[in-house]
């Protein structure tokens, strides 16, 4: 998955941010490891090095603190003696080198962080470890990658409507009564009057816009506004972006194959079709409330196994 994808990028940058530093640390404390004072005096002249850290502190094999909490401004040793094995990163400690938590929430400043985790050993036994948390308002991750396009992927939807779809029928909407008007003008509208995304609603007869130089803020319309003939004073002329990945002539394509499943049975027929000619991605929505998201590519190719 996607989101799956982006956090093993993120992490792995972070990972090679802090891996070099964490082993300093470690290797620093461990001739002093039986001594919480000797102890503390290094991990606060450690903290430094650790980009973003926000607190440092060791921990024994079973998990309990063994110097104070280090942070930027000073030690804190109430939390020495503390037991942290019910904190998220404790049950997967590793056994030797470096690893990062999961994201958890903190019980001392109650925002997302995440603890770096480096192993300290001497004499061939591991004696434990240095953690570092980490705010993630605090780290300047890298850009998040782009969200592939290239998969097909179907969302079930309410089991309750899915039971009944063949208890149902297709009504013609007033958008149906004047599909070839609205489907003129919304492949005008997205050809040459900015518009790079659009859900449109079927069996509701409106359509929603979203335009280039007004991204953050959508438009919508029912089928009277869609075809106000000045309309076009509200659009006004923009050429293609030349940056999109949908050619011009490919979305009248989609317009009309949007057509196609909305027509091409009584029970089973599409509710709602989108287009966002920046990423290339198709949505749809069918009465058996189960939705498809693919590519424009994939949309338009008759073998592809979303028509078979």
């Amino acid at each position: 998955m996607w989101v799956e994808q982006v956090v093993m990028f993120k992490k792995a940058g972070l990972a090679k941010l802090l891996a070099e530093p964490m082993a300093a640390v470690a290797a620093r404390c461990e001739p002093v490891w039986t001594d919480a004072e000797r102890l503390d005096a290094v991990l606060a002249d450690a903290i430094g090095t650790i980009p973003h850290c926000h607190l440092l502190y060791a921990l024994d094999t079973e998990g309990r603190q063994l110097s104070s909490n280090i942070s930027a401004t000073g030690s804190d040793p109430r939390f020495r003696g503390q037991t942290l094995a019910e904190r998220p990163f404790t049950g997967n400690l590793p056994y030797k080198g470096f690893l990062l938590s999961a994201v958890y929430l903190s019980k001392i400043t109650r925002r997302r962080c995440l603890t770096a985790v480096q192993a300290v050993g001497g004499e061939g036994k591991l004696l434990g470890f240095i953690a570092a948390d980490f705010n993630l308002d605090d780290i300047p991750f890298q850009p998040v990658p782009p969200q592939p396009t290239s998969q097909w992927t179907q969302y079930k939807g309410d089991p309750a409507i899915r039971q009944t779809v063949f208890d149902q029928k297709r009504m013609k909407s007033s958008l149906d009564a004047r599909a070839d008007e609205v489907i003129g003008t919304i492949d005008t509208l997205m050809r040459e009057h900015g518009v790079y995304h659009f859900i449109l609603h079927f069996s509701s007869s409106r359509a929603i816009f979203w335009v280039h130089d007004d991204p953050y803020r959508y438009r919508f319309h029912g089928v009277d506004e869609i075809l106000h003939p000045e309309i076009w004073l509200a659009y006004p002329p923009q050429d293609y972006p030349t940056d999109a990945v949908v050619a011009a002539e490919e979305i009248r394509a989609v317009l009309e194959q949007f057509r196609v499943l909305r027509e091409g049975d009584e029970n089973i027929y599409l509710r709602s079709g989108s287009l966002n000619i920046m990423n290339g991605i198709i949505g749809l929505t069918f009465s058996c409330d189960g939705s498809h998201y693919l590519t424009v590519d994939d949309f338009l190719n008759k073998a592809h196994p979303f028509w078979i």
